[in-house]
């Protein structure tokens, strides 16, 4: 290679990876570079340690070996001797990936956790990856291929969090080109060859093939160029329709629980079936999800609200799809809790006593009449209770076939039902404490009081009250 072309093939190099990092104004803040010391992740290595000196950028190198082939701790030690030829420190790991049916998936999300731990490790501001113009080509023709819609034609991402791809528009010849100029001889991952991977056979038979075809204008892009600019124009949508809805639905987390977000049920109602999918998809990235609902739960919700009253649906992943009066929450699913044993605790009054099951503290006394008695509250009660002081009282949870006679209702109902009336969730019922005398419940926390223990003409009543411990 003669000088002026290898001093061209460098400086190409080096023009993109600084007009990336100049117009998101990196100076000082650290990069870690995701190295496998293979061809691209070497020429983006090469030219980070060129530049950053110039950026005052603060540069590192991370691999993780996979332990997926026999190979792998070779890979690492060549990975090392580049990146200490270079004078970039390396940080290295070995995490074997279980096998499955859906090994590469497993590698590389364990490959991006590594890459996260290492860049908060070191205080940097950016994980750059070597991803290129080849591969976005590749990625777009995988989702074809998948049925994917504008989101996922979108394909690799410039800028996504933390992770960043400054040479997603350069070709690998470029790169390999720069590699050549630079006098770096890269790692063979044999693991790129293997066919039984889907992107392989697209990389190494599919892309070929379609690339070979005649093409009767000149001038027309190769079909790289074409793929990678299909997802440019799905990018460019997918931003289009996001500022469509952000002035169309406005959502919002007041009074949602942490992690969810909430909007108006008749917007949602109200918009055409062909923006269902993105506008659920805008919302769940609003909300944090890491993925949209799918095609069934969109439809199961769609259906849902389609009619009067109450709606609710699994999403996937942990989310959840509610409504609320005029609202739809999207909210984070509770952890499972485990379940509540029974219980029944006898307390003598005037008294209290800890229920561990539940984490609360029950306390019974007598106290002159107010006015907060005749209003409800969900913590404590004034009761007119057939007690005298050290006759003993039961606390316990729910049982079958357990009625009651709530405050002001026509008869004694089964509390299952007074429960499900109040809308109670299903984990909240099994840890009420029930306050009873004799067999009878006496009072049900924030839900009822028994029509019979109600006061009525009362000087003093007995105080019931339930404290978190």
């Amino acid at each position: 290679m003669d000088p002026h072309q290898r001093d061209l093939h460098l400086r190409d190099l080096l023009h993109r990876l600084e007009g990336f990092f100049t117009a998101r104004s990196s100076a000082g803040k650290g990069v870690v570079v995701a190295f496998s010391g293979g061809p691209d992740s070497t020429a983006l290595l090469w030219g980070m340690s060129q530049l950053a000196p110039r950026l005052a950028l603060p540069l590192f190198a991370a691999h993780l070996d996979h332990a997926m082939d026999a190979g792998s701790a070779a890979r690492e030690a060549a990975a090392a001797r580049l990146a200490a030829r270079l004078g970039v420190p390396l940080i290295a790991a070995r995490r074997e990936v279980p096998c499955g049916e859906s090994r590469e998936a497993a590698a590389r999300q364990a490959r991006y956790r590594f890459l996260e731990e290492v860049r908060q490790a070191a205080g940097a501001r950016w994980v750059a990856t070597a991803h290129h113009r080849d591969d976005q080509a590749e990625t777009v023709l995988l989702r074809l291929l998948f049925g994917s819609g504008v989101e996922g034609l979108a394909g690799i991402r410039p800028v996504h969090g933390t992770v960043v791809r400054p040479l997603l528009e350069a070709p690998r010849s470029e790169l390999a080109a720069a590699l050549a100029a630079a006098g770096l001889d890269a790692v063979s991952d044999p693991t790129n060859r293997d066919l039984g991977v889907p992107r392989n056979r697209v990389r190494h038979r599919l892309l070929p093939e379609l690339a070979g075809e005649d093409r009767t204008d000149p001038t027309d892009l190769d079909l790289a160029s074409r793929l990678a600019r299909l997802a440019d124009r799905a990018r460019a949508a997918g931003a289009a329709l996001d500022r469509r809805f952000a002035g169309l639905l406005t959502a919002t987390v007041e009074g949602v629980e942490p992690g969810g977000l909430a909007v108006e049920r008749a917007v949602v109602e109200r918009l055409p079936a062909a923006l269902w999918p993105f506008a659920l998809a805008w919302l769940h990235r609003r909300a944090g999800a890491p993925y949209p609902a799918g095609a069934a739960a969109r439809g199961e919700l769609r259906r849902q609200l389609g009619r009067p009253g109450l709606a609710s649906c699994d999403c996937g992943g942990g989310w959840r799809w509610e409504a609320r009066g005029d609202l739809l929450v999207l909210r984070r699913k509770p952890a499972a809790r485990k379940p509540v044993p029974d219980f029944t605790y006898t307390l003598e009054v005037p008294g209290e006593l800890d229920v561990p099951e539940v984490s609360v503290r029950m306390r019974l006394c007598r106290h002159a009449v107010e006015p907060w008695m005749f209003q409800g509250s969900p913590h404590r009660a004034g009761l007119a209770l057939p007690l005298t002081e050290g006759d003993r009282v039961t606390i316990r949870n729910r049982r079958p076939g357990d009625r009651i006679h709530p405050l002001g209702a026509a008869g004694s109902r089964r509390l299952k039902e007074v429960l499900i009336d109040r809308r109670v969730p299903r984990p909240v019922r099994e840890r009420l404490p029930l306050l009873c005398v004799g067999e009878r419940i006496a009072w049900v926390p924030g839900i009822a009081i028994e029509q019979r223990f109600r006061l009525a003409g009362h000087a003093t009543a007995w105080v019931a009250e339930v404290m978190t411990t």
